[in-house]
């Protein structure tokens, strides 16, 4: 065999390993997490930092609860329970439901409880002296509909009406339907909601950021490789609003800020404040790392990649990208991984009806396997289109491809090695196909695009390939360890261990030949029915028992 190589599992080990930040979304403590969040920019965001990790380098992924979003004074509201109460609560569970589809996270924070609050706080005091200092802060008169009947503005959960864009139903903020955000005065057709109402517009003294040069902003966007439609969605925004972002709002959940109308509540917007919390997941990368320097200062050769919703386009490129230019002594992130939505049997995922596979739910279905599910999400194309779950699908990938295409060949490889100590040596063209799936994956996951598609097509392409099985049942399975392991960790480690492998899959470690165990428990995924996913479908699905 020959020693000279220029893939992957041969230069494993021979460069500096590369810092990665991964921040995929905050999430609303408001509520449980389902496989719409999953499916998206979680689960592109774990696939990369294993790809990461396996090929020897260092990503930590960071994130926390968007403990102020303003929905959560509705969920006070109707619980009748102090949103911070319910906050704690919701961390808890939203750990717990990440933690059950191995989405993994090296912190979790929760801005409103220490040992984060304080640095929170700071974060947000020193951006904002900052801001100002530079001239970024204005003030602007702008009408807000309040409700006398309910003492409170209707922004937030409290007024909808009809985006100003498209003309699709909204909120008082930002439209789902095609990531349009806007003043509440700008929304077609306004009325109170959630039993809020009549309305009273009221005209109060708000803080703005000044928009980022347009320029800068477009050259930026297009520099860390963000789609063209996306760049559009920014541009409608900043032609509308004139590029404005907001800073603060009339509502007393949140980071108090100084109050200048009387009886006018006012605390940090929080899509000013995701600017903030960035900046403060670049300090505990800082600590966690022992680098001690934020990944967001202007000399950190921290790779800063951030993952989103298409939901969370204007927020995360407005105000969190644009603001780091107005800041001056940062970078901005280097990648901005967007999704399209994923629905549910053709309809968005909807907590408030219901129509929702929560992610803890399926992960505890007896016959369903976490990797399964995983497997089954990377197939999606959400970086190019909307896309929904169907259950029936699902059931005909499990069985099809993983029951009947792969379990039978794992089982095959695993009687193959029955007795073998010493594997041999693996062949120059065994190790080239399988460096070029590598490469195929490498350039799925660590692009400004992150394709699972494509990652998936790659793992898919070695383990159906029988001339490998047959030439090595030893590296065929250990191809599948590694090319499987960014998708499916537990199978992905699991052959690992059974090939003599000590934890996770390592690139620098793979040529080792390592003497396989003795005794193997059987490998691979049994067949299964719509029966088996009955008790986590909503009541809302076509399947739902009646």
């Amino acid at each position: 065999m020959s020693t000279r190589s220029t893939g992957l599992i041969r230069n494993a080990g021979t460069l500096p390993p590369r810092r990665y930040l991964l921040v995929p979304p905050e999430p609303t403590p408001n509520g449980r997490l389902h496989l719409g969040h999953i499916a998206g920019p979680y689960l592109r965001s774990d696939m990369l930092s294993r790809f990461a990790r396996m090929r020897g380098d260092l990503p930590l992924t960071i994130t926390g609860i968007d403990v102020y979003e303003p929905y959560m004074t509705l969920k006070s509201a109707v619980d009748g329970r102090p949103e911070g109460e319910i906050a704690a609560e919701y961390h808890a569970l939203i750990a717990e439901d990440l933690a059950a589809m191995d989405i993994g996270l090296d912190a979790f924070i929760n801005p409103a409880e220490e040992p984060w609050r304080t640095a929170f706080e700071d974060e947000v005091a020193g951006c904002l002296r900052r801001l100002r200092e530079r001239g970024a802060v204005t003030t602007l008169r702008e009408r807000v509909p309040y409700s006398p009947a309910a003492g409170r503005f209707a922004v937030g959960p409290w007024l909808s009406g009809r985006c100003p864009d498209c003309g699709a139903d909204a909120g008082s903020y930002f439209c789902e339907s095609c990531g349009g955000h806007f003043r509440p005065e700008n929304l077609r057709d306004p009325e109170g909601t959630n039993g809020v109402g009549p309305l009273q517009w009221r005209e109060i003294t708000s803080l703005f950021l000044r928009p980022a040069d347009p320029h800068d902003l477009g050259a930026r966007m297009a520099g860390i490789g963000v789609p063209a439609r996306y760049q559009e969605t920014v541009k409608r925004y900043l032609s509308r609003e004139g590029g404005m972002v907001r800073v603060s709002a009339p509502e007393s959940w949140g980071i108090p800020l100084d109050q200048v109308d009387p009886g006018v509540p006012r605390t940090l917007f929080p899509y000013a404040g995701i600017f903030m919390f960035a900046r403060l997941t670049g300090a505990v990368h800082g600590s966690l790392s022992g680098t001690g320097v934020n990944a967001f200062d202007p000399g950190s050769d921290v790779v800063t990649v951030t993952s989103l919703g298409v939901d969370n386009v204007v927020p995360t490129l407005v105000c969190i990208v644009g603001t780091s230019l107005l800041h001056g002594d940062m970078k901005t992130y280097d990648r901005t991984l967007i999704n399209e939505f994923y629905g549910l049997e053709g309809e968005k995922f909807s907590t408030s009806r219901g129509h929702v596979i929560g992610a803890a739910d399926i992960a505890g279905t007896p016959n369903v396997d976490v990797d399964a599910v995983r497997y089954f999400l990377a197939g999606t194309r959400l970086e190019e289109r909307r896309e929904s779950m169907e259950p029936e699908s699902f059931v005909e990938t499990v069985n099809r491809r993983l029951a009947d295409g792969l379990t039978p060949l794992l089982e095959k490889a695993r009687r193959t090695l029955a007795g073998v100590s010493v594997p041999e040596t693996i062949s120059d063209g065994q190790l080239a196909r399988l460096e070029a799936l590598l490469e195929r994956q490498q350039s799925a996951l660590d692009g400004p695009v992150v394709s699972t598609s494509q990652a998936l097509e790659a793992f898919d392409a070695w383990w159906r390939s029988v001339a490998d099985l047959e030439e090595s049942a030893y590296w065929w399975l250990k191809g599948v360890s590694v090319l499987g392991f960014p998708i499916m960790p537990r199978m992905g480690r699991r052959i690992w261990e059974d090939l003599g492998g000590v934890g996770e899959p390592r690139l620098e470690e793979f040529l080792a030949p390592t003497p396989p165990r003795e005794a193997m428990a059987p490998l691979g995924f049994g067949a299964i029915s719509i029966g088996d996913l009955v008790p986590v479908l909503p009541a809302t699905s076509r399947y739902a028992l009646a």
